[in-house]
């Protein structure tokens, strides 16, 4: 057993976060994947919010970082603590590594990157039989608070779950065979074997859509969703990016996406109103795509009702998600500005 090998993710100021790996060479046991927890009540401009600010699948993450290792041996307070030094990993082959990225997992994810990444590095071997290791050297990535664009029912592939966490820390990814976040205090470590580092650097991002705002609007980037602002009210409508999706099935595939569709509309539909129900979802357009519409009205912390107005529609394998809360008073001046942006809406060629 290797009882004190070393991940380091690297933080400015020379900081490192570390999390010990015990049982590197061992058969890890099989393990289940967890079901995501019921999700919380969220709010969107003082309402349950779009997927951006809500929390799915919590469950505890282990301390960033640790500070003693458990070991046979009595400690020699007088002893020089031995340094840490890299440590050999043994390199994925492609198609091993081709493999891992196809193999499906539950897509829940939580916390902050740096927190999630502590999590998942070892709820991962117990998965896999293979530790994955989230690692950046971007204090900003590592702060980003994670959220699950998937519906319940669906487990993305690594790759898609990779990608939904590079979409929400304006980032891209890739598999590092490098030692530069390994190290060890123990003498002949190594070479580590099934084990997987992925290293996270901020990257810009083309928009995958164009949509034509009106007169007076502004557009903020979020990463995975961008927040379209009307000139005299903060909130008017947002759209979300909620993953890529597959099927092992080619010939299911039509059916597949509609459920994902239909599972996304729907789930959203019970956090504003619980009684929510598939028939409740009607046929709209989005652009030139075929969306689900659900409309209700929602409380506010401004003491008013607001009136939830949400869209959900698939362009190719990819799902979207739009949403608009407006209040009563102001829906003549806004809404018809949403409904003229929303005909606009135009997804760009991969």
């Amino acid at each position: 057993m290797i009882s004190n090998l070393r991940i380091c993710r690297t933080l400015t100021l020379g900081l490192a976060v570390t999390v010990f790996i015990s049982a590197c060479t061992q058969d890890p046991p099989k393990a289940e994947p967890t079901p995501k927890p019921e999700q919380p009540e969220t709010s969107h401009a003082d309402n349950p919010k779009p997927p951006a600010e809500s929390a799915i699948d919590r469950s505890t993450s282990p301390s960033p970082q640790t500070e003693n290792v458990d070991t046979d041996e009595p400690v020699d307070p007088d002893e020089p603590v031995a340094k840490d030094a890299p440590v050999e990993i043994q390199p994925l082959s492609d198609q091993m590594r081709e493999k891992l990225l196809a193999a499906r997992l539950d897509g829940g994810m939580q916390y902050s990157f740096r927190q999630f990444a502590n999590m998942f590095l070892v709820t991962s071997r117990l998965h896999f039989a293979t530790g994955i290791g989230l690692m950046t050297s971007s204090p900003e990535i590592s702060k980003i608070e994670l959220q699950s664009p998937f519906p319940s029912f669906y487990q993305p592939t690594l790759r898609e779950f990779l990608d939904a966490i590079a979409l929400q820390t304006f980032s891209e990814w890739k598999y590092d065979p490098t030692n530069k976040f390994v190290k060890s205090s123990v003498k002949g470590t190594g070479p580590i074997k099934d084990l997987a580092i992925f290293e996270f650097t901020k990257s810009k991002r083309e928009r995958p859509f164009v949509v034509t705002l009106m007169d007076g609007w502004k557009l903020e980037d979020k990463g995975h969703w961008v927040m379209l602002i009307p000139p005299d009210f903060p909130v008017g409508m947002d759209i979300y990016e909620m993953g890529a999706y597959s099927t092992n099935d080619a010939n299911d595939a039509q059916e597949f996406f509609e459920k994902v569709r239909a599972d996304v509309a729907l789930e959203w539909a019970q956090r504003v109103h619980k009684d929510a129900a598939s028939d409740d979802m009607q046929p709209a357009k989005v652009g030139t795509y075929d969306a689900l519409y659900y409309e209700t009205m929602v409380p506010s912390q401004l003491k008013k009702d607001m009136r939830w107005r949400q869209w959900v529609f698939m362009v190719d394998n990819r799902c979207y998600f739009v949403v608009s809360t407006i209040l009563p008073e102001l829906d003549d001046e806004i809404f018809p500005d949403v409904e003229a942006m929303l005909t606009t809406f135009r997804a760009k060629q991969p």
